[in-house]
This record gives structure tokens, sequence and C-alpha cells, in this order.
């Protein structure tokens, strides 16, 4: 049907821009910043903000200009939906508050674990979750019924995660790790004090332990670190250790699981706040306010730790505007594109169907990594990821 058809088109669209906006996370700025999460996920919000009203304007004007066609052609049957702020949804305020903390853990998830391997476990578990939204609670008929889906799911699951396994793999000739990251010192956060010895050179200080910087080296230069989190006095004296590669690994996995329910509230929205591009607007309203809530508590916390408000301002992490807002504004626009395409794929195709599409965007970032990053060496592994990209297909 035409419903169908532009919902798979959508959702093509929602890969490609999905699988697209994560290669300037991974681009020579954000690695000589060694950008902070919340500041990537605050780029990618304004500029969701951003096009989505650009967008609006122009859906406006073309409404008033429907409205006298209409009155001129009575065979006229396009329609805009006209957008005003009394269409705004309160639905948008959760779909931002389960995004914000997703897209900032998923940033710290590729930073941290790998690009491969964390959109590999998020595009496994929303597929899971939309599927028990999409089949078992909204009750989405499927062609191929309840045990297809099943089977759908389970096939889709292995390709992704054969994905993942190949474009994180490297040939053994290749599998030596630099040794200058044997030596790297335990980092901190404003939450989490450095274990070990400080001493390093500052020449040492200078090479970059991003995992950007040394893209499928093997084991992950991060796995070498440890954040030590210290817990309040009030609740217990101990210290926890929690190696930095593990701890990205489970922020793909929340960031999976967030991710999966950003676009449930489509479901309870009112009709009239998600035709057109409504919903987007809403979500690009709602999401600039959860940042900015999300910075004002960052602040809160920091000057709690440092007993004066100004050092907590001053310690908060910088925007780096110079060489940040380029990448940055580019990630996001490509993200919004996907986002109001992943919208449109849900309202034609469903929330288990569409969505789960939308995930064939990890082949997109693996063809990034092949051909730009290089990010994936040798025969073998090129052909898997090939292998695997087919089955995701079927």
């Amino acid at each position: 049907t035409t419903d169908e058809l532009i919902g798979f088109m959508a959702a093509f669209c929602a890969a490609l821009s999905f699988g697209s906006y994560g290669v300037p996370m991974k681009g020579e700025a954000a690695t000589r910043v060694d950008v902070d999460p919340l500041v990537f996920q605050s780029y990618k919000a304004f500029a969701v903000l951003l096009i989505s009203s650009i967008l609006i304007y122009c859906n406006n004007i073309l409404a008033d200009e429907e409205n006298d066609h209409i009155i001129d052609n009575a065979n006229y049957n396009w329609t805009f939906h006209k957008w005003s702020f009394s269409d705004f949804t309160p639905w948008a305020f959760l779909s931002a508050i389960l995004w914000v903390p997703g897209g900032t853990a998923g940033v710290y998830a590729v930073r941290r674990a790998g690009l491969a391997i964390s959109v590999g476990i998020w595009s496994c578990v929303i597929v899971i979750i939309s599927f028990i939204w999409g089949v078992l609670i909204f009750g989405e008929k499927q062609k191929s019924g309840a045990l297809g889906a099943v089977k759908a799911v389970s096939v889709l699951c292995i390709g992704l995660c054969g994905i993942a396994y190949f474009s994180s793999s490297e040939p053994e000739s290749e599998k030596k790790v630099d040794s200058r990251l044997k030596k790297v010192i335990d980092e901190t956060t404003p939450l989490s004090s450095s274990g070990g010895d400080d001493t390093t050179s500052e020449g040492e200080d200078q090479v970059s332990l991003d995992l950007e910087s040394f893209p499928h080296c093997g084991q992950p230069p991060h796995s070498h670190q440890t954040l030590h989190f210290h817990l309040p006095p009030l609740i217990s004296k101990r210290t926890i250790h929690v190696p930095k590669y593990h701890l990205g690994l489970f922020f793909a996995f929340l960031n999976g699981l967030l991710a999966a329910t950003i676009m449930i509230p489509l479901h309870y929205a009112p009709p009239h706040s998600t035709q057109g591009i409504g919903y987007s607007m809403s979500f690009g309203i709602a999401a600039m306010i959860v940042v900015l809530f999300a910075w004002l508590l960052r602040w809160m916390v920091c000057a709690l730790q440092c007993r004066s408000v100004v050092k907590g301002y001053q310690s908060l992490p910088s925007f780096h505007f110079k060489d940040m807002l380029r990448p940055g504004m580019l990630a996001g626009l490509l993200y919004s594109i996907g986002n109001l395409s992943g919208i449109v794929s849900i309202q034609k195709l469903g929330n288990f169907m569409g969505y789960s599409l939308n995930q064939s965007s990890m082949i997109v970032s693996g063809l990034w990594g092949i051909f730009y990053y290089k990010e994936i060496p040798g025969f073998k592994n090129i052909l898997g990821f090939i292998s695997s990209s087919v089955i995701v297909f079927v």
C-alpha cells in the first residue's frame, strides 16, 4: 500500500541519517577536545529544535496557501496541518526525558567501549523492546503472525550481533596494542578520583587516550582505565571500582533501553499534535528544556562538591564552540532528519516494524567504518560484515 511504501522509504532515510550522525562525533575535532557527552547531546538537542522550527515555519506557510487553494479547487486532497503552541503536547516531555540521558549515555558508550559494539548492543535491545511494545502490548498485527515476528526478531538480532562482532574484530597480525596504552593513568570525574601513580611526563599527557585515536587496536584503550567512585560518607565509606570499558557497555545497554521507548508517547498524544511534523516540534522544545535542567542539575552537583557556586560553574565542561559548533550541529542535523523519518516510519508501519527497520542504521555505520575510518581491516572481517548485513535485510 501507499502507507507502507512511505513507511519503508522513511525507515530507509532514518537508517541513513542515524547511521551517519555519529561520524562527526568520531571526527578530529571531537577527539582533540575530548568533547563531554552532555555537551555533544546539547548540540543535538539544539539542532533538533532549530530544524523543527524551520520546518514548522515552512509548513505553516504551506498550510495558509493550501487554505486559499482549497477554496479555488474542490478536488484538492493534500492537507497541511498548521501548527501552533496550542498543539504542543506534554507527552513530548516524556520522550525528551528518555532521550537526553539515553543519548548522553550513548555518546559515552561509543567513546569508551567502541562504536561497533555499542551500536550492536543498543540496536539489539531496541529491536527486542520494540517487539514487546509493538506486538505484545499494542497488539500490532504482523503479516507473519506473532510467531513469525519472534523469528524475525531472532534473525535480526543474530545479524546485528554479527555486524558488531566483525566490525570490532581485527586480524591477528594487527592485534598489537601500542605500548603507550599500557601506561595510562586512571582518569577522574566530578564523582570520582584517580587511583595509582600520577607521575607521567608532559608528553604522555598529550597522547590522546580517547578511543577514536586508536580505533580497533584490539582491546579498547579505555579497558586499561578504572573509575573510582567514592560513595557519600552518610551512605558508605566504600569505593567502587568500575572499568571504563564495562561502564561503556552498560551505558550502551541503557541507551537502547531508553531509546526503544522514546516514541511510545506517540501512541498516547492527541492526534492533532502528531500530524505532520507537529510532534517533532513539541519534542524539540521539550528536549531543550530537559537539557537545560540537566545542566542545572549538574551545576548543582558540582557546586555541592566544590562547596562554591562559582567554582561549581567553572568546573563544568566547555562547549568548545570554535571546534565543536560545526560538527556538533552537523550531527544534530543528521539526527533531526533521522528523528523525523523515524516518526513517519513508526506512524506508517507501527512501532515494532518501523523502529526495528531504523536499526539497520548499524549497517551504515559499518560502511563508514570500512571506507572512511578504515576500522574493519582484513577481507575475512569485511566478508563477515557483509554476510551479517544480508541477514539483517532478509
